[in-house]
């Protein structure tokens, strides 16, 4: 049955006259899962399109300003080729997926959207297929009358063969297996994790590509393989890639589409997108055989849609949400617009300030009009709103909550942690923190640690005791504020053979209602980390994580180790300048190295060279300038002027300390001292 109260978590977009070029389009068909599914579907198609967009207008500005060529006067005369495309449509797929776990409108953590998008390049005949996850792209092309490869005629039964133009992407993939379970990660079906069929050891790498070819054959069984985490029972994802879902990225669940492009000819005449809902009970060439039974495209979604809806109520107790792009080509080598034509319900909703620019936060922009200072003054303004003090632990005091802790808790506690998954991905000097910030906590018999439906805010491991889970579940008879419900589970230490089981990790990630209650069976100890806690400590190593990677790009850093790269990221501090404030002056002597942490700056070339007169950009966070003190052992002086547009954080790192790590690295390759 379905829930009329449940939002609909697919979402579509159309954009035609795209990127301000008449004859191509962008199509798009995404689908939401999982609490916030139906906001990560509305937040990518908000800005995917924009910022594949802005992407093509930026890499053709570029081409544009290198060209030589006589005939080439405009942006419009521009065309990316094949793998150009394909950089910019990975590209701004990874963007948005960043922009998704950096919006704090809703929660990715467990929540993520696929995507399948169409780029029509209609001077081309061309179009390229972008996939993320399990919608499906499908071509209706019209099939050869005879030998002489003439297409049959309409008024003599044409009949169409359909043709994928993406693959799933699902745990059935070799590929897909393979790099889900070299991240350390499960592949079971539910029955599998409930316990109701035997687990495989066999991972299938000798098998076919397929296990089960979708699009040709229907998953009858309805359990599919899903991705788990190697001890816990979450994300359970059944495809590979997505937008969102920060958890399942760990396990290996990617955001890079797999692209295909195809050169439209003669007989390509149908190309559909549409979610998996279409296809649960539907075949590829099911598809296609009905649309080929209309001649509007709009009409071709209502009978495709109305069909899988019928099929859906006959075999399942519940409809998934379905969604469907029709396009009929209307021809090829036709040097105009009105090449292709499509049909669909449009709704025209834009994406709101914050998470534009939240996006625009994960692009490198250049400055691109007069407004563009002001524009920057919004970002700042905005995200500073966002990010006020108070759950996000901006201002916890880790001197105030730090706990020293003997060498058999600090033990303890580390082989505890290896089981979470956010614990696993922390550097050294993050686990550190976090085992310093953990509680103590005794308990006592019969004592509800966590009560069911409660907002969770901890994590707890458990050093000593027996704890039982219980669940009321709907309907049933149970007192949610004595934590009653049936026995689902027991948590059980033992000091003698090291296990020290955890619970509650998900009230890390939000603030959501508890699932189960939790009771102590016996007197015990427990340890407890705060979300505020956490979310401090994981805010400051991002920054420091980001640092490692923009140190790494500086080519006078070029040639150095990784471990290199990260001692002089702990030696750099940070630094505030006021708006208006110069940060370093052309020609003045070089003294340190410095990366944007927080605001906007300027940076100006002096006329020390006809080209280089009048050049300025901007600089945003994680923008570094500076860099000449590396490059040279006498006085290096500086290059550039960088003003502050606003308030602006830096890390910064002088040169003496760059010297002292210098001489320090040195004595580590002759063997005369270690880092």
């Amino acid at each position: 049955m379905t829930d009329e109260n449940k939002p609909n978590q697919d979402a579509f977009s159309i954009t035609e006259d795209f990127t301000d070029q008449p004859t191509d389009a962008f199509f798009a068909v995404y689908d939401g899962h999982g609490r916030d599914g139906d906001k990560c579907a509305n937040f990518a198609r908000d800005n995917l399109s924009r910022v594949l967009a802005k992407q093509i207008k930026t890499l053709k500005q570029k081409q544009l300003t290198a060209s030589s060529t006589a005939d080439v006067e405009t942006i419009n005369d521009i065309e990316l080729n094949k793998q150009q495309l394909h950089d910019v449509c990975c590209k701004s797929h990874v963007v948005v997926n960043k922009a998704m776990h950096t919006n704090k409108k809703f929660e990715d953590a467990l929540s993520g959207t696929t995507a399948i998008s169409a780029v029509f390049q209609g001077k081309r005949n061309r179009v390229t297929i972008a996939n993320v996850g399990d919608s499906r792209a499908i071509l209706g092309k019209r099939v050869k009358e005879n030998e002489e490869e003439k297409l049959v005629p309409f008024e003599k039964g044409a009949i169409y063969r359909a043709i994928p133009l993406s693959k799933d992407q699902t745990p059935y993939r070799k590929v897909e297996r393979k790099r889900i379970l070299e991240r350390g990660a499960r592949i079971l079906s539910l029955d599998q994790i409930e316990g109701l069929e035997p687990l495989n050891d066999d991972d299938g790498d000798d098998g076919d590509e397929n296990d089960l070819d979708l699009g040709e054959e229907i998953d009858e069984g309805g359990d599919p393989p899903r991705v788990w985490h190697p001890t816990m029972d979450y994300p359970g994802t059944a495809f590979t890639r997505s937008l969102g879902d920060a958890l399942a990225e760990a396990l290996g669940v990617i955001a890079e589409p797999e692209m295909v492009t195809r050169e439209l000819e003669e007989g390509d005449e149908i190309i559909v997108l549409a979610s998996d809902g279409v296809f649960e009970f539907l075949t590829n060439q099911s598809v296609i055989d009905i649309c080929t039974k209309f001649k509007d495209p709009l009409d071709a979604c209502k009978a495709v849609i109305a069909e899988a809806y019928e099929l859906w109520l006959q075999y399942e107790l519940r409809t998934d949400d379905i969604t469907m792009i029709c396009i009929f080509v209307d021809g090829v080598n036709k040097q105009k617009a009105e090449n292709y034509s499509s049909r669909a319900s449009i709704v025209n909703l834009s994406a709101d300030i914050p998470d534009n620019i939240l996006i625009d936060t994960c692009m490198k922009k250049e400055k691109d009009d007069g407004k563009f200072h002001k524009r920057l003054a919004e970002m700042k303004l905005i995200l500073e709103q966002s990010l006020q003090d108070g759950p996000n632990g901006k201002n916890i005091d880790f001197d105030k909550i730090s706990l020293q802790k003997t060498d058999n808790e600090k033990n303890i506690l580390l082989h505890a942690s290896k089981g979470s998954v956010m614990m696993q991905s922390m550097s050294p000097e993050q686990l550190d923190k976090v085992i310093s910030a953990m509680q103590p906590t005794a308990v006592k018999k019969g004592e509800w640690i966590i009560h069911q439906g409660e907002e969770g805010d901890r994590f707890y491991i458990i050093e000593d005791g027996e704890f039982e889970v219980r669940v009321i579940s709907e309907g049933s008879p149970g007192n949610v504020a004595t934590g009653g419900g049936s026995v689902v589970h027991t948590y059980k230490a033992s000091k003698d053979k090291h296990i020290h089981p955890s619970f509650g990790e998900l009230a890390l990630l939000y603030s959501a209602p508890r699932a189960a209650s939790i009771i102590a069976l016996r007197d015990g100890k427990l340890w407890a980390l705060d979300r505020s806690a956490l979310k401090a400590i994981m805010l400051d190593g991002a920054g420091r994580n980001e640092l490692v990677d923009v140190l790494r790009s500086i080519p006078e850093l070029e040639s150095f180790k990784i471990e290199e790269i990260e001692e002089f990221a702990s030696e750099m501090e940070e630094v505030s300048f006021k708006k208006n404030e110069k940060v370093i002056t052309w020609e003045t002597s070089g003294t340190a190295l410095y990366v944007i942490s927080e605001g906007v700056a300027e940076i100006s070339l002096q006329p020390s060279t006809k080209d280089g007169e009048g050049l300025s950009s901007a600089l945003e966070r994680l923008d570094f300038f500076g860099q000449e003190v590396m490059s040279s052992k006498t006085i290096a002086r500086y290059l550039s002027t960088v003003e502050a547009l606003s308030d602006v954080v830096c890390w910064k790192l002088d040169k003496g300390k760059i010297e002292y790590i210098m001489k320090k690295m040195q004595a580590v390759r002759e063997g005369r001292s270690t880092l």
